[in-house]
């Protein structure tokens, strides 16, 4: 990779999270509004999931408007000698957008790096068979048919009941687990750890969390990954409630397990604390009530989200920044410059590419091309040296005079 070619996707990129700050103002708003349009926990996460998703595919999409917009800003290549030929600019040395991704880059690798530590101490996870009384209660949810086959249950050093295992799912409980709770209590755990199994959402956190880690700068993606998480455990405390656990006794073991000081990880471990807590038991004790959804309310969210949709425009908005269309030339991205060209002595064609002259000819005749560094010489078979060229990486041109 060259220097300029380098230079250029660090701008770009630079241009890319600049965007994407300005178009998650659009998502977050978008997404309060559909918040607000609903009370349903799963179309709620439904949402949240889907303007995350947004947030991390809106900026690849406008990436590729700025590129197709910075292809069309090539400077026309000058159609006489020039008297003083541009060289590379200020700008480029001091290129901004090599300092911000070098930050980008390097809080991104903290962040995968943390992933992957977590996700190794996860999977080194040891457990020792589980006590006879958590395996009878989880042979006792079969009834509640929630998931076709049981997943491999072991008590392990753990705050809380989790699912483990990225393809074969393992429930872990923590030791004393039957201490701390009844029977119609562990039920609801088991059920509700078999609600995260039935909805495979081990495999999406993990993928919501490796784009995190690229959109660690942006607000707006910890706070939909937070909404994520957050709606995901009501939505399998309701889908555990729906296939047999008890409402009351999944809200005394979720109180239970906070007091205990269960912390949530990478696994699926149904604990929380703080305010999420609070609004998961009062969902639990509270009788479920019809969707509110306003058509009016719809509709101010959908208008949000067109807005959203329409923001991929802004990739237009490349063309203001001139050292950007002088590094796409110069980059392995930049087209090949045809230059058509005449003076007093007659007209000549050049084709180049990231500043080498790749074909010429003159008079409509084909010559070689002899180039070292910047300085060209286009020789004739019968006439020797016939023109004298000075090309730059952004294919602008300046040749000697001939008479």
């Amino acid at each position: 990779m060259t220097a300029f070619t380098a230079q250029y996707l660090s701008r770009l990129e630079m241009w890319g999270l600049l965007l994407s700050l300005l178009q998650g103002a659009l998502i977050f708003a978008s997404w309060r509004a559909w918040q607000r349009s609903t009370s349903n926990a799963v179309w709620r996460h439904r949402l949240a999931c889907a303007h995350f998703a947004a947030l991390a595919l809106l900026p690849v999409l406008t990436l590729a408007v700025m590129q197709a917009s910075v292809s069309h800003m090539a400077v026309q290549p000058p159609q006489g000698p020039p008297t003083v030929l541009p060289t590379v600019l200020d700008g480029v040395r001091a290129n901004p957008g090599m300092a911000v991704a070098a930050v980008w880059l390097a809080g991104a690798a903290a962040m995968l790096w943390r992933l992957a530590r977590e996700a190794r101490a996860l999977a080194r996870l040891r457990h020792a068979p589980a006590p006879a009384s958590v395996r009878a209660a989880l042979r006792a949810t079969v009834r509640a048919r929630l998931v076709t086959s049981l997943p491999e249950i072991g008590e392990a050093r753990v705050r809380s009941p989790q699912v483990a295992g990225w393809w074969r799912p393992r429930l872990l409980v923590p030791r004393g687990l039957p201490a701390l709770l009844d029977a119609a209590e562990l039920e609801a755990v088991l059920l509700h750890e078999l609600a995260h199994v039935r909805r495979g959402d081990l495999r999406w956190n993990l993928l919501q969390r490796i784009v995190l880690a690229l959109l660690w700068f942006h607000p707006v993606a910890w706070a939909l990954q937070a909404t994520i998480a957050r709606e995901r455990e009501r939505c399998c405390d309701a889908l555990a409630v729906r296939h047999g656990a008890h409402p009351a006794a999944l809200a005394r073991a979720l109180v239970k397990l906070a007091e205990a000081g269960a912390r949530p990880t990478l696994a699926m471990s149904m604990s929380q604390g703080g305010t999420a807590l609070v609004e998961r038991v009062h969902d639990l004790m509270t009788p479920p009530r019809p969707g509110t959804a306003l058509h009016g309310r719809r509709a101010g969210a959908a208008a949000v989200s067109l807005g959203c949709v329409l923001a991929l425009g802004a990739g237009r908005l490349v063309p203001v920044d001139g050292v950007l269309g002088e590094l796409y030339l110069a980059s392995a991205f930049g087209p090949t410059v045809a230059i058509q060209a005449r003076d007093s002595a007659g007209s000549f064609a050049l084709w180049v590419r990231q500043g080498r002259v790749i074909q010429a000819s003159v008079r409509d005749r084909p010559v070689h091309i002899s180039q070292q560094g910047d300085r060209v010489t286009l020789t004739d078979a019968t006439e020797g040296p016939v023109l004298l060229l000075t090309v730059t990486p952004q294919d602008r041109v300046q040749w000697e005079a001939r008479h």
